[in-house]
């Protein structure tokens, strides 16, 4: 990475993989707003990072309080980069057994969550022309059985919905980009696990499965966020972070029962 953004936003920026991403745009040189429902460790992150961090209360699938948080960030100064990470494993289990109402509650929290932040990061980069969007996508964007139904339609959608939006916002030198992460240690893997803070049980339990015996972490996702941030000549891609292990060996399938 050759530089930092100077200003940045990240939507599920508390914990996991977005709290990686505020982490590192402070540590070079940036500010980041950080909008999450987790009030209590958004906070405390922004204590860590020591005045380079503001928290937004947000809830992502409600466009005022995702238009809000983009314009917090945009009051700090030019908004270089926009990370639409907050999300959740949602729904699982068979296809029969599935609400439409616990479908349509995933979906928005992994898709409709999704196109608002890159929305209203567009509404302020496009004046601009100038500016980097990267949307948390999964290896469940790329391939079936390595997530649960309704997770992997919205990935499914992320993907198609940042393809589509580079074909748009190129010509006003505004780039998106998505970032696919495998089996990653974070407070989501911990969370499915049993306890969202010991994240020493996935870390174990995904060393073991990977083949590298290395597992993903949310600082290497964060590593690859950042690279599309600042990749010139990227536009809508889609960057898969696994190791080689989820889509290569697609050895999913354990979410249907």
């Amino acid at each position: 990475m050759q530089h930092s953004p100077s200003v940045a936003l990240v939507t599920g920026g508390a914990r996991g993989i977005g709290a990686a991403l505020a982490e590192q745009v402070v540590a070079r040189g940036g500010q980041v707003v950080v909008a999450d429902l987790d009030e209590r460790a958004g906070l405390a992150l922004v204590e860590r990072l020591r005045g380079g961090a503001r928290f937004v209360r947000c809830d992502v699938t409600d466009e005022g309080q995702v238009a809000a948080a983009v314009d917090t960030a945009a009051a700090l100064g030019p908004v270089d980069a926009v990370f639409a990470n907050a999300g959740v494993v949602g729904v699982t289990g068979r296809i029969e057994d599935t609400t439409l109402a616990d479908f349509r509650r995933t979906t928005d929290l992994l898709l409709a969550s999704v196109f608002l932040t890159v929305k209203h990061a567009v509404r302020v980069m496009r004046p601009r022309g100038r500016g980097a969007i990267v949307c948390t996508a999964s290896v469940a964007s790329v391939r079936g059985g390595l997530g649960p139904h309704a997770y992997t339609a919205a990935k499914h959608a992320v993907k198609g919905l940042v393809e589509s939006v580079a074909v748009e916002v190129a010509p006003y030198g505004l780039r998106i980009n998505a970032v696919a992460p495998g089996g990653t240690v974070s407070s989501l893997s911990a969370g499915l696990m049993g306890d969202v803070d010991d994240l020493a049980t996935p870390y174990r339990r995904l060393a073991a499965a990977s083949s590298s015996g290395v597992p993903t972490t949310a600082a290497d996702v964060a590593d690859a966020a950042l690279f599309l941030a600042d990749a010139a000549r990227v536009n809508g891609a889609c960057l898969v972070v696994d190791g080689g292990d989820d889509v290569l060996a697609s050895k999913g399938r354990s979410y249907y029962g």
